[in-house]
């Protein structure tokens, strides 16, 4: 199972990546994403939250519940990452307004090559060493070999071959969620994530974090009065977040000590439980409910096509 793992981590990742930008991009048009910036109101909140909301609430929680250093850093890593590109998948499966989660994802990660240094040198210096350096050139070849590029490409299929765009992005999208199913099962048999190596408090901790941000993102789209497409969108994008760029910073703190364990095992164990807490509101949305318990159904107003704006 160790070597399952292993594979998984080397190339059904990035292949999970792929395929999933694909295949939404072979369903998206560039008329979608003018939308967003011509009403530019949902990337505006998305940014907040993603940059405000979360880092607040683990500060929040840092404080409340006393946290020792390596359990600290590591809940301001994951407050730090930006939303994780597996957040836009789940978003389309979800019937969530893709094109906003696209541009999320997309503006909070390269903006991470400010936030991230920026944040951690307020909340975490002191356990930074004197010559850190964060791995823009990484994150940026990221970004464009596993979000950007395949994502122009599948648009070009739409654009250029949509007699076929359809059946290509069903064949991409169900490929990418079985290397999701396959992820999982390695993660869980390789035991590289053991929840109760560090007794029930820290886990539940961790759990309960994530749940809140699930429930509650969803909770301030509505108060903004954002459709429902909007709020699972934004809703994901919180909760599930790009922790891969959290896990390239450990090394840089505790280097030689235990409280490095800390920091790693939550930030694996918030990745393992994120995508799980994110399906009830995915569910929801798709059965024409409310991702916001409690709330009735908001929808989107129809989009104006070009022959009417005409």
């Amino acid at each position: 199972m160790q070597a399952l793992q292993a594979f998984a981590e080397l190339v059904l990742i990035p292949a999970q990546l792929l395929l999933a930008m694909f295949g939404m991009g072979a369903t998206l048009a560039l008329k979608d994403f003018a939308l967003v910036f011509r009403r530019p109101k949902g990337l505006a909140l998305g940014l907040a939250l993603q940059l405000l909301f979360v880092p607040a609430m683990a500060l929040l929680v840092i404080e409340l519940f006393a946290l020792p250093p390596g359990w600290a850093v590591g809940f301001l890593l994951i407050a730090a990452a930006p939303g994780g590109t597996i957040s836009n998948l789940l978003t389309y499966l979800g019937k969530g307004a893709v094109p906003l989660s696209i541009a999320v994802t997309t503006t909070s990660t390269l903006g991470c090559m400010v936030t991230v240094p920026l944040f951690l040198q307020l909340t975490a210096s002191a356990h930074l060493p004197p010559d850190f350096v964060f791995p823009t050139a990484s994150i940026l070849r990221d970004i464009a070999l596993y979000l950007l590029i395949p994502l122009a490409v599948g648009m070009a299929i739409y654009r250029y071959v949509p007699r076929h765009a359809e059946r290509i992005s069903k064949v991409a999208i169900r490929l990418s969620v079985l290397c999701i199913v396959v992820l999982v099962i390695s993660s869980l048999g390789s035991g590289r994530i053991q929840p109760m190596a560090y007794g029930f408090g820290k886990p539940a901790l961790v759990l309960g974090f994530a749940l809140f941000l699930s429930v509650a993102s969803t909770h301030v789209c509505r108060l903004f009065r954002f459709p429902d497409e909007d709020a699972l969108a934004l809703g994901v994008e919180v909760t599930v977040r790009n922790v891969g760029i959290g896990l390239l910073l450990v090394p840089f703190f505790f280097p030689g000590e235990e409280a490095q364990d800390h920091v790693l095992f939550a930030c694996l164990f918030y990745s393992g439980v994120a995508t799980p807490l994110s399906l009830p509101m995915i569910a929801r949305n798709r059965m024409g409910r409310s991702p916001a318990y409690g709330r009735r159904p908001m929808r989107a107003a129809p989009v104006e096509t070009a022959d009417e704006a005409a």
